[in-house]
């Protein structure tokens, strides 16, 4: 099969590997049709690590993954071959004391697809836990299947953050993931939804799904439109979906006295800032989010009954010869990109 690795920064190279064989009677060989360039992909081919989490030597990177069943093993009970899929990439333990909290997510032991050491989903098979995979509703196709992902941490952050109806919220941030929490936080009944960009095609999508007030952050800044248009009260949650020194520090400066601040955002230094006064004097809540637990379904059911046009996230398609295209794209925010997908 056909498998894209990261053999160096900003280097991807095609090659043919073995199709890897079902080991267990619960798992599933997955055919990958479509695979999602997320912003950590992005990381990884940029700077060859996020964190502690560097690639020593070749990965295929990739988690945001949806195909079709090609094999099934003989403990399997939810798919037979053919069925369209999903792909849950983080594979949790099931036993340790995060896991029997609820929180997977936060696995000392988890295995996720396109993270050092573990090889991704830009491949044309993959095997994965029956657990791991949620079937595609009627109607939805592979490209929405990947999105699932991206909307499940949205979800995730949304939930975390306990948004009630009615509060004004501010997004620093409009790519897929800033876009994927103005959906959920709109689709939550959220009340003004102000969002930033330094990309006006991403704020004309973000007008699209809902947002009240968009600011273009090369002309105008999100906490003094914020602080004008509330007041000078705020908003009561500010999210930070950028990974920026300032959009870390917007994300408190545009939260109301008692509000919150949610942290979506990846900085390549590994560092964040924030302004001490400002935290403290408005006695904030900071909430860091760590992918998602449990989402994928409620992900799937809202991108096929909600009227408001998520899928249009996906706004460029590649094949898996042109990936490397599609990294520099997505890399460097150009062509309108919001969502590239690459094709298998």
């Amino acid at each position: 099969m056909k498998a894209l690795f990261l053999t160096g920064k900003k280097r991807v190279e095609i090659v043919d590997i073995p199709v890897p064989e079902i080991m267990k009677d619960t798992d599933v060989l997955v055919r990958i049709r479509s695979v999602g360039i997320c912003g950590s992909d992005i990381h990884y081919y940029n700077e060859g690590r996020i964190g502690d989490q560097v690639v020593e030597g070749r990965i295929i990177l990739g988690h945001e993954a949806a195909g079709e069943v090609a094999e099934a093993g003989k403990g399997v009970t939810r798919f037979r071959k053919g069925d369209r899929v999903a792909v849950e990439p983080g594979i949790s333990c099931g036993k340790c004391e995060q896991c029997l909290r609820g929180k997977p997510n936060l696995c000392r032991k988890v295995v996720f697809l396109g993270t050092p050491p573990v090889d991704g989903a830009l491949r044309e098979y993959v095997v994965m836990p029956e657990s791991n995979l949620y079937g595609l509703p009627e109607g939805l196709d592979y490209n929405q299947g990947v999105l699932s992902e991206p909307l499940a941490i949205g979800l995730y952050g949304v939930k975390l953050s306990g948004l009630s109806v009615c509060d004004d919220v501010a997004i620093a941030g409009a790519g897929p993931i800033g876009l994927s929490v103005l959906f959920s936080a709109k689709t939550a009944g959220a009340g003004r939804i102000f969002i930033s960009d330094l990309c006006k095609a991403r704020l004309d999508m973000a007008v699209k799904l809902g947002a009240d007030r968009t600011v273009l952050a090369s002309c105008e800044d999100l906490s003094e439109v914020v602080a004008e248009e509330t007041g000078g009260r705020g908003v009561d949650i500010g999210y930070d979906a950028a990974g920026k020194r300032e959009t870390f520090i917007q994300s408190t400066r545009v939260a109301a006295t008692g509000g919150k601040s949610v942290i979506y955002g990846i900085p390549e230094d590994d560092r964040m800032e924030f302004e001490a006064s400002v935290v403290r004097r408005k006695e904030l809540s900071i909430i860091n989010v760590r992918r998602s637990a449990h989402m994928t379904l409620p992900a799937l059911d809202l991108i096929g009954r909600s009227r408001l046009p998520f899928s249009s996230l996906v706004t460029h398609e590649f094949g898996i010869e042109k990936a490397g295209e599609a990294m520099e794209i997505v890399s460097g925010y150009s062509d309108g990109v919001i969502k590239a997908v690459i094709k298998l």
